[in-house]
């Protein structure tokens, strides 16, 4: 898999990559190799190829961090419920920091209760930022994070606000946000190769 890099106003100051383009399926006309990281995105939400994925993520990992990896805070995300966070996120967090050594930080992030997922409806940017803040119902171990150095997943963006709600509530609480890692970024415009 490639990377491309990604763009989040406001996080200039971090490393932000992908490795897919991401087409949501109202967009008809596009080639196989987009049908196929679309799936490769519905295999990693349903919880199917997290291997081949932490393979990659964390072969990434160790390149820009190098043995300074095992001070590394890996953080997934979470998911918009306690259900899909710990099917989409707990044994994959806990591969790529098997293969990379980075700290897993799954552990110490909980989803209370349920928000409407954002990902694949047509809102206004603005729209999805407000209902992502209003819908924060992440909790984190503050005392963890505090002064570490974390690396931050997510399986899809598209505006970046989730990404920008993370950081922000993560480095509220002490740590340094240095990267977002991203299987896919969502793109409305296929160009054929």
């Amino acid at each position: 898999m490639n990377t491309v890099n990604v763009y989040i106003k406001g996080q200039e100051d971090k490393e932000l990559i992908s490795f897919l383009r991401y087409f949501p399926s109202r967009i008809k006309n596009i080639g196989m190799d987009a049908v196929f990281d679309r799936q490769i995105v519905y295999d990693y939400k349903d919880g199917r190829n997290h291997l081949e994925v932490a393979k990659c993520v964390a072969k990434f990992l160790v390149k820009k961090f190098g043995r300074k990896i095992c001070n590394v805070v890996f953080s997934c995300i979470p998911a918009s419920s306690p259900e899909r966070n710990e099917m989409r996120n707990r044994h994959f967090s806990e591969l790529v920091c098997k293969f990379s050594g980075a700290i897993d930080g799954f552990s110490h992030v909980s989803v209370i209760g349920e928000r409407t997922a954002v990902h694949g409806t047509k809102i206004k940017k603005e729209e999805r930022a407000k209902r992502i803040n209003e819908q924060n119902n992440i909790e984190i171990d503050a005392d963890f994070f505090k002064n570490k150095e974390v690396c931050i997943w997510d399986d899809v963006v598209t505006t970046g606000a989730s990404f920008n709600a993370y950081v922000s509530q993560l480095e509220q609480a002490g740590a340094h946000v240095t990267n977002g890692i991203f299987l896919a970024k969502t793109s409305y415009k296929y160009v054929l190769k």
